[in-house]
């Protein structure tokens, strides 16, 4: 289980993902686990009982969160990570509870966040992250897991990670408006709904919010500029550095040289 951390003023959320098939044989010293085997990568299926350990990983590690002073968890459902794996009917096979029909493959997330719900209370806040397509998701699979997860009445927010707020849907039955449309046209009751995906200016953001967004979440803007919320509070007009950025630039603002390296893998984003 790995950790990532998003923070906003003075909340601060644990995101939580578990890599499955995204975590090369040679990094784990093994063949990598998969909701089913895999030929192409050496993937072996996870047992009924190594997706209980898989359950009750994601539930602890929330529980840790909250003990270590987080207000809550972001679930990772998205990026072909193992809980989109599970969702995917490309790359679920199973032919158990936890495989064939959406209602199965969703069963693993469902059943995580509401165990996350019952044990870390109320108060903490429960958050899960969705890709609506790529990754071996179908777009109408995603509206209705988006519509069960509302229906526990245990999540506070869905994380809608578009890659583009502003694209249209991949698959062309879809094609006629917004992919960010088909969720918030979704009835959402008290849970919140964010958007990321090519935010870089205040105008972006704005854009998310009219069009039905409750929030959005930044990821390169951020890095650019850690204090973008707080500038774009101050003067909505401001206008945010912009990639390739030097890697002294980066330090400046708190980014590690390991990460650093890691964001050179980005075309255009670390100035040669």
């Amino acid at each position: 289980m790995a950790g990532a951390i998003r923070q906003a003023g003075s909340l601060a959320l644990a995101q939580l993902h578990h890599a499955g098939m995204r975590s090369p044989r040679e990094l784990i010293g093994g063949a990598p686990l998969y909701p089913s085997e895999d030929a192409e990568t050496g993937a072996r299926a996870l047992s009924l009982d190594e997706i209980s350990q898989l359950a009750e990983d994601f539930i602890n590690a929330a529980v840790r969160a909250r003990r270590a002073g987080f207000d809550g968890v972001e679930l990772h459902g998205a990026h072909g990570y193992i809980l989109a794996q599970f969702l995917s009917s490309e790359y679920n096979h199973r032919d158990d509870r936890y495989g064939g029909s959406l209602e199965n493959r969703a069963r693993l997330l469902l059943d995580i966040v509401r165990a996350v719900r019952e044990r870390c209370g109320k108060h903490f806040i429960v958050g899960v992250r969705l890709s609506p397509e790529r990754f071996g998701q179908k777009l109408a699979e995603m509206q209705q897991v988006a519509r069960w997860l509302v229906e526990t009445g245990v999540i506070d927010f869905l994380d809608l990670s578009l890659w583009d707020y502003a694209k249209m849907p991949e698959e062309e039955a879809f094609a006629q408006r917004s992919l960010l449309s088909y969720f918030t046209e979704l009835p959402r009751g008290n849970v919140k709904l964010g958007v990321a995906g090519k935010i870089y200016t205040p105008a972006d953001v704005a854009r998310c919010l009219d069009a039905g967004a409750d929030f959005v979440l930044l990821g390169r803007a951020a890095i650019l500029q850690h204090d973008f919320p707080h500038r774009a509070k101050a003067d909505p007009d401001f206008t945010p550095v912009q990639a390739p950025v030097s890697a002294a630039y980066l330090h400046s603002e708190g980014v590690s040289q390991t990460f650093v390296d890691y964001l050179d893998r980005f075309p255009g984003f670390v100035a040669k």
